[in-house]
């Protein structure tokens, strides 16, 4: 088989796995945004309300909550100035999208491209872009992105559009097409994919990731849709008692009962009969709309259950944490979630490091000490100072060694960059002591 026939097959896999997989993907974005459909069992509720949307946004939360904590702050160990080379190129900015995409659809994709003043990073989503990941590397073995689609603007990305403008990323050769059509090829001097994959909960079994708005999520959203619609028509017979009429003539006229439909500022009239009588009025037993609530509030502990939220994530109240570490133990499985992607993402970010400095190098041997940078990331917790400046005094005093390490200023809350700063200026403010023969 030729080269030009195992691209082929490769282009018409990953077509038709974005095709696929695109639409999943677009429905976790609707459910991110509240712009999800709700199905009803159309029991209870009247017509008019069928098309109502109530806005339930407990699915953003539950990708905010968690991508809002996990914020890249650099490299550590950076003796190769990745860290400014990534300011230069805003490449933290493109990540931080692509951060919260992962966590949207599971997965989210960072191409590197070449440009006149360097490279630069291009974002893409699951329904823009998708690839096949190298169990052994961790990397994909060739991808597509998509740069435009067919039909108008508005139905971009939709069920009725293809891609028709797209990039194949292979480890020989970045290939573009336009119309479908081979326009240009470049040689990929790296022998690496220039379209990496950023992952949340990625496993052997879904290799491109788990997304947090999960089949169970989405089922919750949809019963706690069900029970807000539920409660605003409870709320219109709560607010407009229901009432009846007894021993009316059998002769009641349609026009006459319709003058019974009362409202807010009309009274009803009644006169005896010949013989006398008159009709009883009576009134319907309101319903109580606390129910609703208990319901709602149930299914929003499930919700947490499924999302390693609090009841606090969601708008309910609690006992009020008292200090920041009251607050970081009652989101321990959040804290263990984060740290859980900020592992897996890290790794994946410094393999787009070392990807865009051989890009600069026109090389494929990656140096040794580029293996050794560390992706770091921000607390993330919100550090209380003064409970962290006890517990780091304490430390020094009982090991002197950790004063002015990188690690106490991060226990007090500061980013490693921020961290690694401070020491280099102690230090050399220490070396400048001894020179003087300063104490």
């Amino acid at each position: 088989m030729n080269l030009d026939t195992e691209h082929k097959k490769q282009v018409d896999f990953l077509l038709d796995r974005l095709r696929k997989k695109s639409v999943n993907v677009r429905i976790k974005y609707q459910y991110y945004n509240a712009e999800n459909s709700y199905v009803d069992f159309g029991i209870s509720v009247p017509v008019k309300m069928m098309n109502s949307k109530p806005g339930i946004g407990w699915a953003s939360r539950a990708v905010n909550t968690l991508s809002d904590r996990v914020v890249f702050d650099g490299f550590a160990n950076d003796t190769f100035r990745i860290n400014e080379l990534f300011d230069e190129i805003n490449a933290k900015r493109v990540l931080n999208k692509a951060k919260k995409d992962a966590h949207i659809a599971g997965v989210s994709f960072v191409a590197i491209s070449e440009t006149p003043n360097g490279v630069a990073l291009i974002p893409f989503t699951a329904s823009e872009a998708t690839g096949v990941i190298d169990d052994n590397t961790g990397l994909l073995s060739y991808g597509l992105a998509v740069l435009s689609w067919t039909g108008d603007d508005a139905l971009a990305q939709s069920s009725v559009s293809e891609p028709k403008d797209y990039v194949v990323f292979t480890p020989e050769a970045t290939t573009i097409y336009k119309n479908k059509k081979i326009d240009s090829i470049t040689k990929n001097p790296t022998g690496r994919t220039m379209l990496h994959a950023l992952t949340h909960g990625a496993t052997a079994s879904q290799p491109l990731g788990r997304s947090r708005i999960t089949k169970t999520v989405r089922r919750i959203v949809q019963e706690v849709a069900r029970v807000k619609r539920r409660y605003e028509i409870a709320g219109e017979f709560y607010s407009t008692p229901q009432r009846y009429v007894l021993g009316t003539e059998q002769d009641f006229t349609q026009e006459q009962k319709n003058k019974l439909d009362s409202t807010i500022g009309k009274a009803w009239v009644f006169s005896k009969d010949d013989d006398g009588d008159k009709p009883e009025i009576g009134q319907l037993a309101q319903m109580s709309i606390n129910q609703f609530e208990d319901n709602k509030k149930g299914l929003a502990r499930d919700f947490c259950a499924e999302t390693a939220l609090t009841l606090r994530n969601l708008g309910y109240e609690t006992a009020n944490p008292t200090s920041a570490e009251s607050l970081s133990a009652m989101s321990d499985d959040l804290l263990l979630e984060a740290r859980a992607s900020q592992d897996e993402m890290g790794e994946q970010i410094k393999q787009i490091a070392i990807s865009i400095r051989l890009t600069l190098n026109k090389s494929d041997k990656v140096p040794e000490d580029l293996e050794n940078i560390k992706a770091a990331w921000r607390p993330i917790f919100q550090v209380d100072v003064g409970a962290a400046g006890d517990a780091v005094y304490k430390l020094i005093q009982a090991m002197p060694e950790l004063a002015g390490s990188v690690q106490i200023y991060q226990m007090l809350g500061m980013g490693v960059r921020e961290a690694e700063s401070l020491k280099a200026i102690r230090d050399k403010a220490s070396t400048n002591n001894f020179m003087t023969g300063e104490v």
